[in-house]
């Protein structure tokens, strides 16, 4: 290979390499701004949520439905509330968030029966009960 034809070679690979990575910053770019964490509907939300109670604590139709209820204003709420978590300082928004979780479990309280809560609240439970260990955002 000859010295003099190294930067002819080098301009091609050069600009090859830079039209792809070009193409790859691109394609990234639009995808993270396109990109929804969930993708599901706040009615999707809620029937995944119910369905996983359905099966760890053997809810009755009745009680399914009302689940459902409650888990469906759960996500409409927090979807709600994202806006002003936005404009509350950490301190507020940590005391929401835990009256929201507080309001929540009091309502489940009320469609389950004693034998449910104490199986939603076991530890080995993943789902439910303390999330010890979770760090969050």
């Amino acid at each position: 290979m000859k010295l003099d034809n190294f930067p002819v070679i080098m301009s091609g690979w050069f600009k090859l390499f830079i039209i792809v990575f070009i193409t790859l910053v691109y394609s990234g770019i639009s995808y993270s701004q396109s990109y929804d964490k969930s993708g599901k509907t706040p009615e999707e939300k809620a029937t995944k949520m119910a369905d996983r109670m359905k099966q760890n604590l053997s809810l009755s139709d009745d009680q399914y439905k009302q689940i459902y209820n409650l888990a469906l204003e759960k996500v409409k709420t927090h979807a709600s509330n994202k806006e002003k978590y936005k404009t509350l300082d950490k301190e507020a928004r940590k005391s929401m968030k835990m009256q929201n979780k507080a309001e929540y479990r009091k309502q489940l309280e009320g469609i389950l029966n004693q034998d449910q809560i104490t199986k939603m609240k076991r530890p080995n439970n993943n789902h439910y009960g303390t999330t010890t260990g979770h760090k969050g955002k």
